[in-house]
């Protein structure tokens, strides 16, 4: 069974790029870390996630996802969505 490894908290995200049709997408952390996000706790997480577009933030929960080493899961998303302009 892959390991999961949690970020310990909730973090907001920055969208780099949308969720495309594969599932996957790309966040940027406050500190400048970027996450490869490939999968999800269910179907509505993924549906939530590609709602957002580059440039907005989301509140969520992530941990690593397999052995690979910048590839990540969403466990949970929190209300507090801010956009940048």
């Amino acid at each position: 069974m892959p390991e999961l490894v949690s970020t310990n908290s909730v973090k907001s995200y920055t969208v780099v790029n949308s969720v495309n049709d594969h599932g996957a997408a790309t966040v940027r952390d406050e500190d400048g870390s970027t996450y490869h996000i490939t999968s999800y706790d269910d179907d509505v997480l993924r549906e939530h996630l590609a709602d957002h577009r580059p440039g907005e933030q989301v509140r969520m929960d992530i941990e690593r996802a397999g052995v690979r080493a910048n590839v990540w899961q969403v466990s949970a998303l929190y209300p507090g969505i801010e956009s940048q302009a």
